[in-house]
């Protein structure tokens, strides 16, 4: 059988993970990040770092992207519930973001139950709430 040569890319054409004004390139490249974001819904911020958290449980951070740039981000499960913690890089707010998958209807028994496994309280939250609601920042409210 004789090995089939495949073509360069075309002079004209953008990198397929870039946005694409004049669309020359056939394929327009997502990360994985951004696949998996979609089965997920933001409910939290935390103050640890992302490094700190994932040390807690174990978990491999991966890299990714999005519009806004290069995303770091765990995604894990806890007890039939899928979790992400996401960083983007560049973000002037230090802040972790806690998704919940979209799948999930008490929210606040899912942070819970992260926190839990996480080993610290409420008040290593920074923001919490949802995009329909609104998000609250529990940074100037006082913990109890």
């Amino acid at each position: 059988m004789a090995e089939v040569e495949v073509p360069g890319p075309e002079s004209d054409w953008e990198r397929a993970p870039e946005y694409q004004g004049g669309k020359r390139n056939p394929a327009f490249q997502a990360s994985m990040w951004e696949y998996a974001a979609s089965s997920f819904r933001l409910v939290a911020g935390l103050s640890p770092s992302l490094d700190v958290l994932a040390a807690r449980l174990r978990l491999n951070i991966e890299r990714g992207w999005e519009d806004l740039g290069a995303v770091d981000a765990a995604m894990f499960r806890i007890q039939k519930i899928d979790f992400a913690l996401s960083r983007l890089e560049g973000n002037p707010c230090p802040d972790v973001f806690v998704w919940v998958s979209r799948a999930q209807t008490d929210v606040d028994t899912a942070l819970d139950i992260l926190l839990a496994a996480l080993g610290i309280g409420e008040e290593a939250l920074t923001f919490r709430g949802d995009i329909e609601t609104g998000f609250a920042d529990l940074r100037s409210e006082p913990q109890t």
